[in-house]
């Protein structure tokens, strides 16, 4: 069975040749291609969903799409101005990956191969600016602990459970059919472990997990 994608499209994009160039190279990796203008229109079973970030508004418009998004699946975001601060929030967002106006039809093939091979596209200084911002992040956290005395953050068993399966790649759907338990609960479980720990994003939890929770990642 093929994996699908599902490209949402800008009403007014900037260009056309991101699906001019992008559409025939995923079919030509055996996936099924659909389109639209709506993210309602995502059907369940879709495994890419790409979106076009064209717009000047364009982390307001992705927000948008997310919250009305109602599928599950991997988020890739094409035809990207040179914006590094909206790859910067993608990343640490969880995006898979992000195509630029200028990328060539050889830098889109070797993308879509690294994809479907469960990695990430990003460019190499976006990858080492949020590198930097985790190491930030476990810099000052180990900044408050040498404060004092303070209270160490407790993860429920069912909630390490969770971390360490997402440390391994795991999406919420798996996750939640490991533990035979449904996918918002697992979402629940997320946000305690984000509100605990102080975390903003998944990037910042494993990288928290890693250091207080070593033993339960491996």
């Amino acid at each position: 069975m093929s994996k699908t994608v599902f490209l949402l499209l800008e009403q007014d994009p900037i260009n056309q040749i991101g699906v001019n160039v992008l559409e025939p190279l995923l079919r030509t990796q055996g996936l099924e291609v659909h389109k639209g203008t709506d993210v309602a229109q995502v059907k369940p079973g879709t495994t890419y969903l790409f979106i076009e970030t064209s717009s000047d508004d364009a982390w307001s418009r992705l927000k948008e799409h997310l919250v009305n998004l109602k599928v599950e699946c991997d988020i890739v975001l094409f035809n990207l101005d040179e914006n590094p601060e909206l790859a910067n929030r993608a990343l640490l967002s969880g995006i898979r990956g992000v195509f630029y106006t200028t990328d060539n039809a050889d830098v889109m093939m070797k993308g879509i191969r690294l994809l479907q091979e469960n990695q990430l596209w990003y460019r190499r200084d976006v990858m080492c600016n949020v590198l930097n911002r985790m190491l930030q992040f476990n810099k000052d956290s180990l900044h408050k602990l040498t404060e004092g005395d303070i209270e160490p953050v407790k993860l429920t068993k069912r909630e390490k459970a969770i971390v360490a399966l997402m440390s391994k790649g795991a999406k919420n759907k798996e996750i939640a059919e490991d533990l035979n338990i449904s996918p918002h609960t697992v979402k629940t479980h997320l946000y305690s472990a984000f509100r605990k720990t102080k975390c903003r994003n998944r990037v910042e939890l494993l990288s928290w997990a890693q250091t207080n929770m070593p033993n339960e990642l491996r």
